[in-house]
């Protein structure tokens, strides 16, 4: 669940600012999600894998106080999906699909959050873009 309680003071509307305008403008998702690619893709090989794509979710989901337990199962979950053309590598035209419908995602959430509305699941790992989300 999201909560805005837990986020800083004016914390909660600049992510939820943030997330809209990435949901709205194709070119600037794009480039949050290249932004990211290049941080997380430590061995320079133009792919993510397991490993990387653990590490960009836990700062990813830290930064939104997004509360999903990033097991190993939920990671492969995350990265199956990801992966569409099964070449057990995460290449940035796979990861750009993958956060347009997860950041729309987010902006329900955020939204069902300001208005004082309880979320749950949606945020990864197997099926849709989601499993389930550990309940606070």
């Amino acid at each position: 669940m999201i909560n805005p309680a837990e986020f800083a003071e004016g914390e909660f509307d600049a992510s939820f600012a943030k997330l809209t305008e990435l949901s709205t403008n194709s070119a600037a998702l794009d480039e949050e999600v290249m932004k990211y690619f290049a941080q997380y893709d430590d061995d320079a090989n133009a792919s993510l894998d397991r490993r990387e794509l653990r590490g960009f979710l836990n700062n990813f989901f830290s930064a939104y106080h997004i509360h999903v337990p990033i097991t190993d199962e939920y990671v492969d979950g995350v990265f199956r999906q990801i992966d569409i053309n099964h070449d057990n590598k995460l290449q940035p035209e796979e990861l750009k699909a993958f956060a347009k419908l997860f950041i729309g995602k987010l902006v329900v959430a955020f939204q069902a959050a300001a208005a004082g509305q309880a979320t749950t699941g949606g945020f990864g790992g197997s099926g849709e873009t989601g499993e389930e989300e550990k309940k606070e």
